[in-house]
């Protein structure tokens, strides 16, 4: 498992990651109303039903064959490696290493990665090819046990909401990202007539996650805004991600620093591959990547990456509707010019048109009285805090976001020094008072500079910080609220915290312990005292990192005193030997090769004669 686990992860890392076009599911079973508030369909109360627009890795879309599903599937995309094939792999990569260039190695690789992808091939009418199906996962008062946990914790935390409204006024709109974004479009709409027939409201309500931003884009430039009460985006991809544009250009960082000596620990070490090893193993890799030639080496990342794009990207518009708009003309005429691209290509025009009249749609509907709100996180680069595999692109350092979206993206137009720099002394505003304390983002541009809240220091999982559902509950139960409405309660501006170890772990086995009467009487007064401070903290409107972590910990550490948690495992002063030994030898390997490989960049003879320059003087 952990072979395939590396496997996986360098893919990844060589590909980016993706998912998968709804099917026609059957609308849920309907079960009797239990609203708290007596809505009836006869008689609606005052809150509108709300449907979720999840993100990436929220919709459950599985393979069938023969009309069984089978195990492949989950959120993203699933490489099926059951009848992979290692051996023209191996013997091109062994050719490929002796006689040190490319003897059908890209070719292998190529093929390699499109067959493990096959299950999600895309064709050119832009279905996929095999039977893919997405749950509908559909009211939470419908959900059985598993799909509630999914929804509700896994997913979308929304119990500040449902505990409110009601869970038969919560809905989740699974779809499948492998497939047309208009026909998820189409089944959205379908899906909200659905929704009003069975509460009995004109209106609903949109909170769009991510990915799921990509659908209000498209369904507010197709069907406008009457059937709609209030939206609110968070982190939203609605005008789509630089990085994803980076991805599909293969515009990647070619700097030696990062591709030899950087990336690849970073990415074993968040990944956890092997814990205590991730960094000695990350650096021997990048001793290994070596011995073949630069053009190997980047033609290996080429070929693989490739064949993604044409097994399952290139095809699927639902994918193409996360390029920004500044940027899809050109990959358009890169990827689509061809008449076999005629189908495609009118139907991304059609969403990059969308995109280009998003604010004005926006501003339309909000005159016309739909409350819209956009939440986005800023502070970080590409794959920082997370996600490792998003460091690639090369415009990381450069775009400001939450490690994934842009904030000028997500934000609808706000302006954004780059991570790291605050805006110039001599920047104006359009107008005083929208700029962060911290002059690195300014929301006077946003097409709604009233109703946009940023997190700063956020990454893009907000999941994680209770301060941002208690703003999302907050703007939905008060339809007129903006940053102006309570300032010291909901700023415009406020940090990013950590919130979800508390509420999806640490507060209940804590809860489980004390309760099991194994805690001597002063532990047990420490413990029930930070759990009560753990609960004031996710009540938190305004974010406190300090507050949150230090309370967590608090409450770990008793867990790991009572045997309910495992310590840490602590490095032994030998693996820190190997690490601090593979480290050197990398990073020498850097200095003395740059981007090339040992065969291309001189003998190994003064490679280490460069090493004991740098050791002995």
């Amino acid at each position: 498992m952990r072979i395939k686990k590396i496997l996986s992860l360098l893919l990844v890392a060589a590909l980016g990651a993706g998912l998968a076009m709804p099917t026609a599911a059957a609308a849920p079973t309907t079960t009797p109303y239990k609203n708290p508030n007596g809505c009836t369909p006869a008689r609606p109360c005052k809150h509108s039903p709300v449907i979720v627009l999840p993100g990436i890795n929220q919709s459950q879309t599985h393979l069938y064959v023969d009309g069984e599903r089978t195990e492949l599937g989950g959120g993203t995309v699933f490489p099926d490696m059951s009848d992979a094939d290692f051996v023209p792999l191996i013997l091109s990569m062994a050719a490929s290493l002796i006689l040190q260039r490319d003897v059908f190695l890209h070719k292998s690789l190529y093929n390699f990665v499109a067959g493990i992808f096959e299950p999600q091939r895309v064709g050119l009418d832009g279905k996929h090819v095999n039977d893919l199906r997405t749950e509908v996962i559909g009211r939470v008062s419908d959900m059985d046990e598993g799909q509630r946990h999914f929804a509700l914790n896994v997913s979308v935390p929304a119990h500040a909401v449902l505990d409110i409204i009601g869970d038969d006024h919560m809905f989740f709109f699974g779809f499948n990202l492998v497939g047309c974004v208009w026909e998820n479009v189409d089944l959205l709409e379908e899906y909200i007539d659905y929704v009003r027939e069975k509460t009995g409201h004109n209106k609903v309500s949109f909170a769009n996650v991510s990915l799921g931003g990509t659908l209000f884009t498209g369904y507010i430039e197709k069907y406008g805004y009457a059937k709609l009460d209030q939206v609110i985006n968070v982190v939203s991809c609605g005008s789509g991600t630089s990085m994803f544009a980076d991805l599909f250009a293969m515009d990647v960082d070619q700097d030696p620093a990062f591709l030899y000596y950087h990336w690849i620990p970073t990415l074993l070490e968040a990944e956890r591959v092997m814990p205590g090893w991730d960094l000695a193993l990350g650096h021997a890799a990048n001793l290994l990547i070596r011995v073949f030639p630069n053009d190997v080496f980047h033609g290996i990342f080429r070929a693989a990456w490739s064949a993604v794009l044409d097994t399952v990207m290139l095809n699927c518009t639902q994918f193409w509707a996360m390029i920004p708009a500044e940027r899809y003309p050109a990959l358009a005429e890169r990827y689509l010019s061809g008449p076999e691209h005629a189908v495609i290509r009118e139907r991304t025009d059609r969403f990059h048109q969308a995109q280009l009249n998003l604010h004005d749609n926006v501003r339309a509907a909000h005159k016309a009285g739909v409350h819209i709100n956009n939440i986005a996180g800023s502070g970080l680069s590409f794959g920082e805090e997370d996600y490792s595999y998003f460091q690639a692109p090369a415009s990381r350092d450069l775009i400001n976001g939450d490690g994934i979206i842009d904030v000028a993206l997500a934000g609808m137009g706000v302006t954004a020094a780059p991570p790291g720099q605050t805006l110039p002394a001599g920047y104006k505003p359009l107008k005083p008072g929208y700029i962060s304390p911290c002059r690195t983002v300014d929301a006077s541009t946003a097409v709604l500079p009233d109703n946009t809240w940023i997190f700063l220091n956020q990454h893009h999982e907000v999941g994680r910080n209770d301060a941002v559902l208690n703003l999302v509950a907050a703007l939905y139960l008060n339809p007129g609220m903006n940053i102006h409405t309570d300032p010291k309660n909901f700023p415009q501006y406020q940090p990013g915290m950590r919130t979800n170890e508390l509420r999806r772990w640490a507060i209940n086995d804590a809860e489980r312990l004390i309760a099991s009467g194994e805690m001597a009487a002063a532990d047990e007064r420490a413990l029930r005292a930070a759990v009560e401070e753990g609960k004031a903290v996710r009540t938190l409107t305004v974010g406190d990192p300090a507050r949150a972590s230090a309370v967590t910990q608090e409450i770990i550490d008793l867990l790991i005193k009572y045997g309910w948690r495992s310590a840490p495992e602590e490095k032994t002063s030998a693996q820190y030997w190997v690490q601090d030994g593979f480290n050197i030898l990398s990073w020498l390997a850097l200095n003395y090769y740059g981007n090339r490989g040992y065969s291309e960049g001189g003998s190994l003879v003064g490679f280490w004669r460069n090493m004991h320059e740098h050791f002995l003087g």
